[in-house]
């Protein structure tokens, strides 16, 4: 069942991280927890949502840069199925749509992607962020 116009207005007041509001973790956002590392943003692109989530991570080696995106690739899903979970439960309020959000995984459309930022030859660490991208069919 497609969304209609105003159900997906609601979708993106509910998802809107742009004025006045923030893609990271804190008071009055729509992620839970107090981390404040990892910034969660969606696109809605016809009846697909994308949610892209990053973390700043702390590589040592090129050994220790899969391990630590393993383990980021592991948080950032957890923290990308608490913002849908959290998203869902908006949507379903009365005062909003006051239905259930059908979202399914789009098989194969999840991503993980590390970018180093900054290397120095006297450090030993370098600073990467790592982005997880999956993408959901909404109804």
């Amino acid at each position: 069942m497609a969304l209609n116009f105003h159900e997906v207005n609601i979708l993106g007041n509910i998802t809107n991280h742009t004025y006045g509001k923030a893609s990271t973790s804190g008071p009055g956002s729509v992620l839970s927890g107090n981390l404040m590392h990892v910034s969660i943003t969606s696109s809605l692109q016809g009846d697909v949502l994308c949610v892209t989530a990053v973390e700043v991570v702390n590589i040592l080696d090129a050994v220790h840069m899969r391990q630590e995106a393993n383990r980021a690739e592991e948080e950032l899903d957890q923290h990308i199925s608490k913002y849908i979970n959290n998203i869902k439960k908006e949507f379903k309020k009365k005062e909003n749509a006051g239905r259930a959000l059908k979202c399914k995984m789009i098989k194969g459309s999840d991503d993980t992607s590390v970018e180093i930022v900054g290397h120095s030859a006297y450090s030993p660490t370098r600073p990467a962020y790592i982005r997880r991208r999956v993408s959901y069919e909404i109804g």
